[in-house]
């Protein structure tokens, strides 16, 4: 998973207001009265277009990817008019794409105050990626806000930009106005008060250091009127929360998490409404650092010089079952066959400069040591 990276979740929430607009696609297994679907201004992408299916039931609006030569195909769906007549106004409906593989297809939302099938009238109100729009099963709930538009009749455009992308598929398309401050998030992951959390060292951010990144995640409330976005905050302890970002999707990777740590965390539900109140505040505790060095006992096992820019030796007063040298990525960087045992000296000047972990097995017993190749 992309770090910030964002994951939806597969509720089915149950919407309160007034609705100006509503479609579920059910009335029609062709795009509904009022409505109208076409393509970019480039003439790419013909094959494929919005089509409702025409199943009995539970009938969605979806369209499909295609390759294209030149550019990238925009398909567009987009909705009559209405007009925003009501303060706290939010556009709200279900969605996926078909498969968690990111193809590069961009989804975004937009928004005319004056022709329905003029592209320049169009202003983007709300971008997605493939990572946030995928659900992983049954469709997921989007939200977008729309009260900077009251008083104004507008069109709503579903715009799917891609070349051999992903599949867009919509439906409860709603209009929620007088909308009120949502319900807090619930379902917190890492769970409330959970210990030995996992922490990701993986470098996606490729720059040379551990990400140290830690999953979370929570569930908007399936009561009240839905959020469209979340306050995430991060701390030490209850009251010295620090607020790290506003994000738009129910899933988060942080960076820069310490071993055998407790965190403090809490998200706060957010809509033009307001805020949500009395969002509570989740703890969890990080797993011990599992490549931790223990203290060297000379007695048994020294090894020098450290740092070092090739060969290390080392000296045991007992035999040496095993010894393997790892990255901090867990990833073993060395092959250690048996002439090393025997030679007691290992030659790290094929490494990188940088800090390594040596594993020492001797009898039953394993243990750390860092070593710095210069």
């Amino acid at each position: 998973m992309k770090k910030i990276t964002l994951l939806l979740f597969t509720c089915i929430f149950f919407q309160f207001g007034f609705a100006q607009l509503s479609e579920d696609f059910e009335s029609s297994a062709t795009i509904p009265a009022g409505w109208t679907s076409f393509i970019g201004t480039n003439g790419l992408g013909t094959v494929q277009n919005w089509q409702v299916n025409d199943g009995a039931t539970n009938n969605v609006a979806f369209v499909t990817w295609e390759a294209v030569t030149g550019g990238n195909s925009e398909d567009w769906l987009v909705t009559p008019q209405f007009t925003v007549d009501a303060t706290n106004f939010i556009l709200s409906f279900d969605q996926s794409d078909s498969f968690a593989t990111d193809y590069g297809s961009t989804y975004t939302i937009r928004v005319s105050t004056n022709t329905q099938t003029t592209h320049a009238d169009f202003v983007i109100v709300d971008t997605q990626t493939e990572a946030d729009v995928w659900s992983g099963g049954p469709l997921a709930q989007h939200t977008v806000d729309l009260s900077a538009y009251i008083g104004q009749p507008i069109y709503v455009a579903f715009v799917l930009e891609q070349n051999d992308g992903d599949r867009w598929i919509i439906d409860n398309v709603e209009m929620i106005a007088n909308a009120t401050a949502p319900d807090p998030a619930t379902t917190p992951t890492p769970a409330d008060m959970a210990t030995g959390v996992v922490i990701d060292p993986a470098d996606d951010n490729m720059d040379g250091m551990p990400d140290n990144s830690v999953s979370f995640a929570w569930q908007a409330a399936t009561t009240g009127d839905p959020a469209t976005a979340y306050d995430v905050y991060l701390g030490d302890s209850p009251t010295t929360l620090n607020l790290l970002g506003t994000l738009g999707a129910t899933s988060v990777d942080i960076t820069g998490m310490q071993y055998s740590t407790q965190y403090y965390w809490q998200i706060v539900a957010k809509n033009v409404g307001g805020d949500a109140m009395n969002s509570p505040i989740w703890s969890f505790t990080t797993e011990a650092d599992p490549l931790s060095v223990e203290e060297v006992d000379t007695s048994n096992f020294i090894l020098y010089p450290n740092p070092t820019t090739g060969i290390v030796q080392f000296q045991s007063t007992q035999p040496i079952n095993k010894l393997k040298v790892i990255n901090f990525f867990g990833q073993e960087v060395l092959r250690v066959d048996e002439e090393v045992l025997t030679n007691k000296q290992i030659d790290l000047s094929t490494l990188r400069a940088g800090t390594y972990i040596m594993i020492v097995t001797i009898g039953d017993n394993t243990s750390s040591y860092k070593v710095v190749k210069q």
